[in-house]
């Protein structure tokens, strides 16, 4: 696999090692004092997929829209989260086994580096875990307690009662919040502060990064895009949930390419700040 990218802006023609690119960000030191620094990210095709439709209601992720290099990429953007906020849809996607549960990082050799990363700069090895759902219809990972994560859930008012009431009698923090079917932006903000996060992933689909972005609080966008085209339809896009008389302008911060190597494709990854 490929160990370098080349830089295409700003423009220097030169290789950059892969490993420690996203780690060399510091986002921690961008996190204003009181104000959680949120960033997000996404794998997509050359025609914007992130997800395609099953034909039975959910949203699914092929393996032609993951990559090796950008699950390095990704790691090292968690291994920089205080939290990581995800969603009852990455739950659920996780008892179906069809995603690979990525709220701890991988206890293997090639990520060593991260996890002694974590050692350094954060207070536990492992992020908390801020999961956004409207439904609760989902079963908590088992991996959560095992490296003993803190884990809260926060539901809209008209949440199912029950499940919620079942939820707490596992022991899971379940919040209500006073919004009538989704949980909004300041919602979401004012327990990042609450849990002390300084910097927050989030790791979810594009309805919940479509909220924050919408109400400015989403400080930065990773994105990877692979050179391939992704049939399947309907399909998912980063912009899916902004409303469509919304336009977000965003600022390129660099934007590097790998090349195509054996089954993978070229790709590029870039990243933008709002």
């Amino acid at each position: 696999m490929l160990t370098s990218l080349t830089r295409l802006y700003p423009s220097d023609a030169a290789r950059h090692p892969l490993s420690g690119l996203c780690l060399g960000h510091r986002l921690v030191e961008r996190a204003e004092t009181g104000q959680p620094y949120i960033y997000s990210s996404f794998i997509m095709s050359l025609n914007g997929a992130i997800a395609i439709d099953d034909g039975q209601g959910n949203w699914t992720h092929p393996e032609t829209l993951t990559d090796p290099r950008d699950l390095r990429l990704l790691c090292e953007l968690m291994a920089q989260a205080d939290c990581l906020i995800t969603s009852g849809g990455y739950l659920r996607d996780l008892e179906r086994g069809s995603l690979g549960n990525l709220l701890q990082l991988p206890q293997t050799p090639e990520f060593q580096d991260l996890l002694d990363y974590r050692t350094q700069n954060h207070d536990s090895l492992f992020p908390t875990v801020l999961v956004v759902s409207r439904s609760l219809d989902f079963q908590i990972p088992a991996s959560i307690a095992e490296h003993n994560q803190i884990l809260r859930v926060l539901a809209p008012a008209n949440a199912p009662e029950q499940r919620a009431a079942e939820l707490r009698e596992q022991g899971v923090d379940v919040i209500l919040g006073d919004e009538a079917d989704w949980v909004g932006s300041e919602t979401v903000v004012a327990h990042l502060k609450e849990l002390g996060a300084r910097t927050a992933y989030l790791f979810c689909g594009p309805r919940m990064n479509g909220i924050l972005m919408q109400s400015g609080q989403v400080s930065r966008l990773y994105l990877t895009w692979l050179h391939r085209l992704q049939g399947g339809h309907p399909a998912l896009t980063v912009g899916s949930f902004l409303p469509a008389s919304q336009a977000r302008s965003l600022r390129l911060v660099e934007l590097h390419q790998a090349e195509a190597e054996g089954d993978l494709p070229g790709l590029w990854f870039g990243y933008f700040d709002a």
